[in-house]
């Protein structure tokens, strides 16, 4: 499948559900908004740092910068677990796209796909492969963007299985990547170039960003994926032997 190919058939299936994927994406941002609205508080104090010159700051005493320390770390939480949140509400939506895919019908209660199968294996994978890209970035950044292209298909695959191993799925990922990787940059640089261009249009740019290219570029992952696995055929031994 080319990358043209790829659109229209992501375009033909958005466009299919339409209302089903404007319901799923604006599920993902209300989840997004309402943790924009829990860290407010502390961001409004930590703001009152900024009409306080270095040097008072300096001179300040441990009890007059503790509710600074304390809202420094409650926004720190709520920002770590809205990634989190957030990374398992997309991981419903690649679920919806999956299924719209493979020609069935959306479930919205797909979107609640990750909360109800194994959720602690899915954000172990978001975590491992966090650690994975971040040591292979220490290298340079070339090497970290090469392996995120090699494991960008392991939480496709634990959706569609998910009794994988962690690194089982990391493992086939890179064996279905192998001789994809510049298709797959120039499908991810697209969906970049093609979410930058949305976000920019005045009053209406965040919803379309919201609303269209997000289940959009989801899809495009998705069939992506399902063009890579109908052409990769590997034996055990290959598998077995592959490093991460």
């Amino acid at each position: 499948m080319t990358i043209l190919e790829n659109i229209n058939k992501s375009l033909r299936e958005y466009m299919n559900s339409i209302f089903k994927w404007i319901l799923i994406a604006g599920i993902c941002g209300a989840v997004s908004l309402a943790f924009t609205f829990l860290a407010l508080p502390y961001m409004k104090v930590l703001n009152g740092l900024n009409g306080i010159a270095p040097e008072e700051i300096y001179n300040m005493s441990i009890a007059e910068l503790e509710p600074y320390f304390a809202a420094s770390l409650a926004f720190m939480g709520v920002y770590l677990i809205n990634i989190l949140v957030a990374y398992m509400f997309n991981v419903g939506a690649f679920k919806c796209a999956l299924e719209s895919s493979r020609g069935r019908k959306i479930k919205t209660t797909d979107i609640f796909f990750a909360f109800k199968k194994k959720p602690l294996k899915f954000l172990g994978l978001y975590i491992w492969k966090f650690i994975l890209l971040s040591l292979w970035s220490c290298l340079f950044i070339i090497p970290g963007i090469i392996k995120y292209f090699s494991y960008s298909q392991a939480l496709f695959l634990m959706i569609e299985n998910p009794d994988y191993k962690i690194n089982e799925a990391i493992k086939e990922s890179k064996i279905l990547m192998s001789g994809h990787k510049e298709k797959f940059f120039m499908l991810w640089f697209m969906s970049i170039l093609l979410m930058a261009i949305l976000v920019l249009i005045p009053y209406v740019g965040a919803g379309l960003f919201t609303f269209f290219a997000f289940p959009f570029v989801n899809l495009l992952y998705i069939n992506f994926y399902n063009d890579i696995t109908l052409y990769n055929h590997y034996d055990d031994n290959e598998y077995e032997n592959i490093e991460l």
